[in-house]
């Protein structure tokens, strides 16, 4: 099963690779930080056809296509491009990433970066891997000496973004720096020990299902930036609730979490 996520993974690099540098008709979805290509689309039926004709009883969810039930316990949960506006940009911080969540839980996940070829996978008790080779969260606990990532989007809610920019101004006075991609690599660079914690504001299922395996298997503490489990409830909003993610060695998981306040908001 791990060899046909990857399959997966790597096969949804491929067609983005085809797509990358190349001039794209660019569609605007819910909001100005939210939009898709033909590539994405591209992408997600290449990642589904190939889910279908394995197991045709399991679910799907994916960003571009809504959520599909099945006849089994099983939801297959991806993005076939995390970092869409990345890769408009020309910049190499996108990848694909599948989650099997089994009974609403991630219990298997593969995130790939098609321009380095770089394959992260995880399992349910299994463990946290890079190109096959196990990889943990940093050891390091002094915040000071740590970069954080950290992402938002802008919102409706005015008050929310006060909220939101507020927070990173806490954390960056308190971390060495901060960098972000606003997608799946903060993630991976955490789980791998390059960056202290990954900090986002504006996610949906499809962007924390498998970082939250990976950072977790990685010996990572995963919660929303209030401290709370998150929950894969696949029902009918499955879609549209908004999530926020806050991944961290756990020493540093408490760090950021105190710096964040209890004026950041939790899972919707």
């Amino acid at each position: 099963m791990n060899a046909f996520l990857a399959d997966c993974a790597r096969a949804g690099g491929d067609v983005l690779r085809q797509h990358f540098g190349r001039a794209l008709e660019v569609r605007t979805k819910e909001s100005l930080a939210s939009v898709v290509t033909e590539a994405d689309l591209e992408a997600e039926r290449c990642l589904f056809d190939r889910i279908r004709a394995r197991f045709p009883d399991d679910g799907l969810l994916g960003e571009e296509s809504g959520h599909q039930p099945g006849r089994s316990d099983r939801v297959w949960v991806v993005d076939p491009l995390d970092g869409t506006s990345n890769f408009v940009a020309g910049l190499p911080w996108f990848g694909v990433m599948v989650a099997l969540l089994e009974r609403e839980r991630p219990i298997m996940a593969a995130l790939y970066l098609p321009v380095t070829d770089t394959l992260y996978t995880a399992e349910a008790g299994g463990g946290a891997f890079r190109d096959g080779q196990p990889i943990h969260v940093t050891e390091t606990t002094d915040l000071a000496t740590l970069l954080v990532a950290y992402s938002l989007d802008a919102s409706a809610d005015a008050a929310r973004t006060r909220r939101d920019v507020e927070g990173l101004v806490r954390v960056v006075n308190r971390a060495r720096n901060i960098r972000a991609t606003n997608c799946l690599l903060d993630f991976c660079y955490t789980a791998e020990g390059k960056l202290g914690g990954a900090i986002n504001q504006a996610c949906k299922i499809w962007d924390v299902a498998a970082p939250w395996l990976l950072v977790r298997e990685a010996g990572g503490l995963v919660t929303d930036t209030a401290g709370q489990d998150l929950h894969f409830r696949l029902d009918a909003a499955a879609t549209q609730r908004l999530y926020t993610m806050l991944a961290a060695a756990p020493p540093l998981h408490a760090q950021l979490r105190e710096l964040l306040g209890s004026g950041n908001t939790a899972t919707h």
